[in-house]
């Protein structure tokens, strides 16, 4: 029961048990003062009835008669009678009530009027000559007090109503601030900071919403402080200070990740080298050297926005380096012209009075060794600089194995032709509960299976997106997801994550489109789990939090990818209604032996566990790296050290954690 049911239902008891005392009071004692007047008329009648008598010769019947039934026409009399002292024949009238109740039965049986015989004695000179007895009639004191009655309990009865309305307008705006304090509450949970202006004037909730206020903003000045620490902390350690780009530290760490994960990989390693930067920190400051070298973070990730798994970082105080994934060679060599053109273009001008150099080697493996690429792309650069008609360079290895390498038309042949006859192959990779070492979650990846041969993401997803097909092949791979689940029995409490790229979140017949299928498998959604790549959450922001309020009715649930190599704040944890958090392998990768990775890990375990988020972790290949990472309080990790990609739903469901694993 309610508080406010509670309210209403101890005001109307009491309200209740006021009115049926006042009511009872009332009728008894009108029944008292009814029962009086009529005693007392009954004497009054008596005395005056035998007074006349006395007048009257004892044998004259008539006369006497006369005079009995004048008194008892008018009404007020029930029992009129004489009798004589001789005791000869009594003379008599009485009268039964009226034919038509004076009042419900059981009202005058609870009232019950004791009428008492009024007598008087009639008397001529000395001599008794008998005696009157008198009896009221109680008819008229039944229908007045029971009128009476009926009145009251009318009044009663709207003073109860009103007493009740008003009581609920009194309520309502008495819980009020009791409402606004729940909806505060609730808000806290779904990682919203609302502090309440309208403060109400009663003392009690005055005192209890200024609390509430204060509790508000306690929580997100913790909030705050955690994610600036961590922001920080993850700035000291991977970022460099001056360019705003990842330092050598983090670069390194990034590239190897990708290199060495034992996944396919697709991309193009840029270095790039400043000529005369110290020639222009000699004549014209370090501050302007620092001016320009922020000029090029900056311009860089501008560049670089449109490749959402692209990232920058300078190596040293003149070198930098780019990794840009990229389908094959032919776009790598392309994107590498492209990058020259732009900076040399921009912020790199001859204006600038500063030279540069780009070099380049395509990277296109399951594994490679990561001081092995940079060499090539070193030597590339060193082309590049002796190269006197250019001064961007793509590696040219001697004895490079034949790639077969498609024009951007023949691409999209290719991808338009995987959309009509549906070539898409899936894979799913499981996220292990750190708490009971059970199924968590099922990593989705894609494969592309065309004319026999076997392309990973990382070759064909570049193309996908340069040709604006990311959105048909997000709705593909859902849809396909969401067919495999019909055919199978669903596993309790595991949900398919799958990754969407931020153009296809961007694009709203997409939204459109995932409506309709969950729509049409609503009992399959809640398995179903979307994330996005931390890196493109600065330009999607709001288009995620529109499609995820879209997909809140269906249950699915919403993710963020690679966590901890995108340069946005952690803010957007509280901002957007998201499930879980999935950190990035790079941080994962020799846990054991990185202090600063395992407490920026805890830290983000601590923010994302006080907004009730999901913290994976994934890329885990050491046994050592996940025992330190389970310490971390990770609520589940994946990696090839559990288990590679299983090709198929059905194995899939069939897996187990090996007992030497759990």
């Amino acid at each position: 029961m309610t508080l406010r049911q509670q309210f209403s239902l101890l005001t109307s008891l009491l309200v209740i048990i006021l009115l049926v005392g006042n009511l009872l009071v009332m009728v008894m004692n009108g029944r008292d003062y009814f029962q009086q007047q009529l005693n007392a008329r009954a004497y009054d009648a008596a005395t005056s009835l035998a007074l006349s008598m006395s007048q009257v010769a004892a044998d004259d019947e008539v006369q006497l008669t006369r005079l009995m039934d004048v008194l008892f026409d008018r009404g007020f009399f029930a029992v009129i009678e004489l009798q004589r002292i001789d005791n000869d024949p009594i003379y008599r009238r009485s009268r039964d009530s009226a034919g038509e109740a004076a009042a419900p039965r059981w009202f005058m049986q609870w009232v019950g009027l004791e009428m008492i015989a009024a007598e008087a004695d009639v008397t001529r000179q000395w001599q008794r000559l008998g005696t009157v007895r008198v009896i009221s009639h109680t008819d008229f004191a039944y229908r007045d007090l029971w009128a009476m009655v009926r009145a009251e309990l009318i009044w009663f009865s709207w003073v109860l109503v009103v007493t009740l309305v008003l009581l609920q307008i009194l309520l309502s705006w008495l819980f009020r601030p009791l409402a606004r304090v729940e909806r505060q509450a609730l808000a806290i949970c779904e990682r919203q900071w609302q502090v309440q202006t309208d403060i109400p004037r009663p003392r009690e909730l005055r005192r209890m919403v200024l609390a509430m206020n204060k509790m508000v903003q306690k929580l997100q000045s913790i909030f705050t402080e955690q994610s600036a620490m961590t922001e920080q902390l993850r700035a000291e350690s991977f970022n460099d200070n001056v360019s705003g780009l990842l330092n050598r530290r983090g670069f390194d760490q990034r590239l190897q990740h990708i290199l060495e994960r034992g996944e396919e990989h697709s991309g193009v390693l840029m270095l790039m080298q400043l000529q005369n930067l110290s020639a222009l920190n000699q004549s014209q400051g370090r501050q302007v050297v620092d001016d320009v070298l922020n000029m090029l973070g900056t311009e860089l990730q501008r560049c670089l926005q449109e490749f959402p798994a692209a990232f920058s970082g300078r190596r040293s105080g003149s070198d930098f380096a780019l990794y840009i994934p990229c389908a094959d060679k032919v776009q790598a060599n392309e994107l590498l012209q492209q990058m020259f053109s732009q900076l040399a273009t921009s912020v790199l001008s001859r204006r600038q009075e500063l030279v540069f150099h780009l070099g380049g080697v395509f990277l296109q493996a399951l594994q490679d060794d990561p001081v092995q690429a940079l060499s090539c792309a070193d030597a590339a650069l060193r082309q590049a600089q002796r190269a006197p008609e250019g001064r961007a360079q793509l590696y040219q290895a001697d004895n490079a194995a034949t790639v077969q390498e498609w024009t951007a038309g023949q691409w999209h042949e290719l991808l338009l032709g995987v959309l009509e006859v549906n070539a898409l192959q899936l894979q799913f990779l499981p996220v292990i509960s750190n708490r009971n070492r059970r199924l968590l979650q099922f990593e989705v990846f894609s494969r592309i299976v065309w004319q026999g041969e076997t392309l990973s993401a990382a070759r064909f997803w570049p193309m996908v997106e340069q040709h604006q097909l990311a959105a048909r092949y997000d709705a593909s791979i859902v849809a396909q997801v969401l067919a495999q689940l019909k055919q199978q029995t669903l596993m309790s409490g595991v949900t398919y994550c799958i990754n969407i790229s931020p153009a296809s979140v961007l694009d709203e017949p997409f939204h459109q489109r995932l409506t309709e299928l969950f729509r049409d498998a609503p009992q399959l959604a809640a398995h179903i789990a979307l994330e996005v790549p931390e890196s493109s959450l600065n330009g999607i922001e709001t288009a995620l939090a529109r499609l995820a309020l879209q997909l809140k009715p269906f249950g699915v649930s919403l993710g963020v990818d690679q966590v901890g190599t995108g340069s946005m704040a952690f803010a957007y944890l509280q901002r957007l209604p998201l499930d879980y958090i999935r950190i990035d392998g790079s941080f994962n990768r020799g846990l054991h032996q990185a202090q600063d990775h395992r407490f920026f890990i805890q830290s983000m375990v601590q923010i994302a566990h006080n907004l009730d988020l999901l913290v994976l972790g994934e890329g885990i290949e050491e046994a050592d790296d996940v025992a330190v990472l389970r310490q971390t309080g990770v609520d589940g990790m994946s990696g090839y050290f559990f288990s590679k990609p299983l090709p198929s739903l059905a194995e899939a469901h069939q897996w187990q954690l090996p007992a030497d694993d759990a």
